[in-house]
């Protein structure tokens, strides 16, 4: 006899639908398992037969043969237990095929029966949901998750025993209710602005780059208030869209930062490696591949300070994230692709020290500046669009606590209103920021003055820029000019943009 179950293979942060069968025939007891399985998929022929055993379900000796269809994808991992066993006693006539049919069921189980939390939950659920499936049924720890999809029937089970049960009869098991709460990884880290004492230029640059999510380097001696910065901007950017948190959610549930009932992602995510943090944990990747610390940050904050100081491939890895939003990963027998369109905020120290250009207390040699510098190559600094000198604060502002005009208050309200010019401005487009602008676009959305241009023709010549730089330039000016509220670029806009370009 066959029976049937739905599960789903997820390569990246996208999911497949998987189709589970099953069949019991006569001959010598033995189960196997067939479909393109790793190592930890095919071990399900253990947990299944034996949870089936220890849930007080008895199963005629009879050759098993499971088949996860279809083959030509790789499935790893363990939540296609549940359906396994579902499929198991669909065949056996224990549970009616037509009560299983229409329902994706995902979960790992554990020797005794119980059904134990997978991770990457979200996006199987939200895949299922797009071909047309409205039933689900999945761990108690990830009900909350699958919930959060919206219009569909989301059963918990805690056992094999609750899975069967609502199979048959229907009945829904009883669980306490879970209250809705957002993953740790929103709390934040600084109180925000206006805990910074002075530094107004590093301010109106903060804001400035939050208005677009501009690419920013932040040059200062140690305590100056880059990394408090930093931490602080999420909380001047505006709020997520729903389709943000969902597509957010997706990739912390495929890194299992969403298991075990902790919610979802509904604020701008901050991630902050340390500098020693290699290529593969930015990027991804792993025999099994996982998303890295720039799929993580999507929609948010890629915080890295001591960012000369890092691992040159590493820091190179940035160019393709940077410019297209996404990263590739090629493995022996798969791509991987994962969204990566995040804000990038760098720190570093203007030298060894850290105390140029006081020569007072600075005794690093031009060579041994220019050395420091020379970490980050060209290509990287063509791709971050501002660039900022941070000083060192004062005894007095210190005590006095000089918080200036860039309140938090003051900074968020002038990022909310230039979001909100700028979605307006690009409703008909494919994006809906500056920072967004292809050079096609330029023309069409960055007129100018002619001063400002011509004070861009002299900057570029004077400076060396590349074309990417060129771009870049004008994204920033554009955002300045719109959070002056103007339409039009004019020199003072110019001028400030052009004084951001790094080196």
């Amino acid at each position: 006899m066959l029976g049937k179950a739905c599960s789903a293979a997820v390569t990246g942060i996208r999911a497949e639908l998987i189709e589970v069968e099953a069949d019991i025939s006569a001959g010598i007891p033995y189960f196997d398992m067939t479909g393109n399985l790793s190592g930890t998929a095919r071990e399900a022929r253990d947990r299944v037969r034996t949870a089936i055993r220890n849930s007080g379900i008895n199963l005629r000796p009879a050759r098993i043969t499971v088949n996860l269809a279809p083959a030509q994808l790789r499935k790893e991992g363990a939540h296609y237990d549940l359906a396994v066993g579902v499929a198991v006693l669909c065949a056996e006539g224990i549970i009616e095929q037509e009560k299983a049919d229409g329902t994706l069921i995902i979960g790992e189980l554990g020797l005794d029966g119980s059904v134990n939390p997978v991770s990457a939950v979200l996006p199987m659920v939200m895949q299922g949901v797009q071909e047309g499936i409205r039933n689900f049924i999945v761990p108690e720890g990830n009900q909350k998750e699958a919930g959060y999809v919206g219009d569909i029937h989301v059963v918990g089970v805690r056992n094999l025993k609750e899975c069967v049960t609502y199979l048959r009869t229907g009945d829904e098991p009883e669980h306490e209710e879970i209250t809705a709460t957002h993953s740790p990884a929103d709390e934040p880290v600084y109180s925000g602005f206006d805990a910074i004492k002075g530094q107004q230029a590093l301010k109106r640059a903060m804001m400035i780059a939050a208005a677009a999510m501009h690419n920013i380097l932040l040059i200062g001696p140690p305590g100056s208030g880059k990394s408090m910065a930093a931490a602080a901007l999420p909380g001047i950017m505006p709020p997520l869209s729903r389709d943000e948190q969902l597509e957010i959610s997706e990739i912390y549930s495929v890194a299992g930062l969403l298991s075990g009932g902790e919610g979802f992602v509904v604020n701008r995510p901050f991630r902050a490696p340390h500098h020693s943090t290699g290529r593969a944990a930015l990027t991804g990747g792993g025999g099994n591949p996982m998303p890295g610390e720039m799929s993580l940050a999507e929609h948010g904050v890629l915080f890295l300070d001591e960012f000369n100081l890092m691992d040159p491939q590493a820091v190179e890895s940035l160019r393709e994230p940077l410019e297209t939003g996404h990263i590739t990963l090629n493995r022996l027998k798969k791509t991987v692709e994962y969204p990566a369109d995040f804000m990038l905020v760098a720190a570093m120290n203007p030298c060894r020290c850290g105390f140029y250009p006081d020569r007072t207390r600075c005794h690093c040699s031009e060579g041994d500046i220019e050395r420091y510098f020379g970490r980050i190559s060209r290509p990287i600094m063509d791709r971050i669009d501002m660039c900022i000198q941070v000083p060192r604060v004062s005894f007095d502002q210190i005590e006095v606590g000089d918080s200036g005009r860039y309140t938090e208050k003051f900074m968020k309200e002038r990022v909310q209103n230039a979001v909100m010019i700028q979605r307006i401005r690009y409703k008909d487009e494919r994006f809906s920021l500056n920072s967004g602008l292809s050079s096609q676009d330029i023309p069409r959305y960055c007129p100018m003055t002619d001063k400002a241009r011509e004070l861009l023709k002299c900057a570029f010549d004077r400076l060396g820029m590349s074309v990417r730089s060129y771009y870049r330039t004008v994204r920033v000016a554009r955002t300045i000019a719109d959070i002056d509220e103007k339409e039009i670029i004019d020199e003072k806009h110019m001028a400030e943009a052009i004084g951001y370009k790094g080196r």
